[in-house]
């Protein structure tokens, strides 16, 4: 019996710079996490000295990997909502206001029919990287009322009175590190999960999901083989 041949066309999804930013966020996340653990529990100590010249340089690398985040996630922003390709992103939002668009995507996890979308995420994947988005601006916010904490000059300094009024907003500094450290655990848990689905998107619809942030080309179905597969 011959297995019916399904036809895919390449789709350029995501521009050099949507690639790039996406790998250094990673970077800069997964320095930040371990670095931030060091920051919560400081477990090493310079042989001869004190502990504290090792605190400070795992501290600078700390708020300078932060400053790294804070400009590539407002870059990211931007080329969401006026990059070349910000259109195909932008449309994805229908697909997240649609009832119909979340059930095909549900049925398709269910291996019932594919996976069809108006623009380059699925509703579900669409949300999941909106609730990653508002965690790094938590990260980030918690993260500069804390800097502004420890340095009360230059950009601490301007930044210390209207991030005062944000840190009580929040219930105090000692509140503002807790979440801080909650958010992190975001991360940490969400980054297997994101692997884990990247490789099982990849064998379930048989696309580029593994490659696509390296080519910046993903593959579908064309229209007449997901008409067949829908039937």
């Amino acid at each position: 019996m011959k297995e019916n041949k399904r036809t895919y066309y390449p789709d350029f999804v995501y521009s050099g710079a949507n690639r790039l930013l996406h790998w250094l966020r990673a970077l800069t996340i997964t320095i930040l996490t371990v670095t931030g653990f060091y920051i919560a529990e400081p477990f090493l100590s310079a042989p001869g000295s004190s502990d504290k010249l090792v605190f400070a340089q795992w501290g600078m690398v700390h708020y300078i990997t932060g400053f790294v985040l804070i400009a590539s996630a407002m870059l990211r922003i931007y080329l969401f909502f006026f990059g070349k390709n910000h259109e195909e992103e932008t449309r994805s939002v229908k697909d997240v206001l649609s009832l119909k668009s979340w059930i095909v995507q549900l049925k398709s996890y269910f291996f019932i029919g594919e996976l069809q979308k108006k623009g380059i995420y699925g509703p579900l994947q669409f949300a999941t990287y909106f609730m990653i988005t508002v965690l790094v601006i938590l990260a980030i916010l918690t993260g500069l009322i804390l800097y502004s904490n420890v340095y009360h000059q230059g950009l601490g300094g301007l930044l210390r009175e209207p991030l005062s009024v944000v840190s009580m907003w929040l219930g105090g500094l000692a509140q503002v590190r807790l979440i801080h450290h909650i958010v992190m655990w975001g991360f940490i848990i969400f980054i297997p999960i994101h692997i884990y689905m990247v490789i099982w998107s990849a064998i379930r619809f048989r696309h580029n999901a593994l490659d696509v942030m390296f080519t910046g080309y993903d593959y579908h179905l064309k229209k007449e083989d997901k008409d067949k597969q829908s039937k």
